[in-house]
């Protein structure tokens, strides 16, 4: 029930600072008009909108990085397909996803907290975010 409340509230954030961001100007403006004719259509396809569920679990998954990072050793990364990462003894943490989908959708903290022991992540200490 928590996390559906948080969920929802994340959510609701997105969805007003998307109302409150400024609409963009009219393409046909510039003095480059000519090169552009394809009327005004996005030059990637729109993503879907993410649900408050997707939008917990990133942020989780990023908190649980940053605490990583300043209490275990960890190193961030980046992976030219994924994105983003978290580099443990120089190898990729892969089995970090799985572990925070599983708190988030089930409310299992088990494999989360099993994982962060592990690795040395000390809960008790705050996180930084520098």
């Amino acid at each position: 029930p928590e996390a559906a409340a948080l969920a929802a509230r994340l959510t609701a954030e997105v969805a007003r600072e998307e109302a409150e961001a400024p609409t963009p100007a009219p393409v046909g403006v510039g003095p480059d008009d000519s090169l552009w004719d394809d009327g005004q259509l996005p030059l990637f396809p729109l993503q879907p909108p993410r649900s408050g569920r997707e939008l917990l679990t990133d942020h989780v998954l990023a908190m649980i990085c940053c605490a990583a990072i300043d209490t275990a050793g960890a190193a961030p990364g980046l992976d030219w397909l994924d994105g983003p990462t978290l580099l443990v003894s120089g190898e990729r943490a892969v089995d970090l996803a799985p572990r925070v989908h599983s708190l988030v959708e089930d409310g299992d903290p088990e494999p989360l907290r099993d994982w962060l022991t592990g690795l040395g992540v000390r809960p008790e200490k705050p996180v930084r975010l520098v």
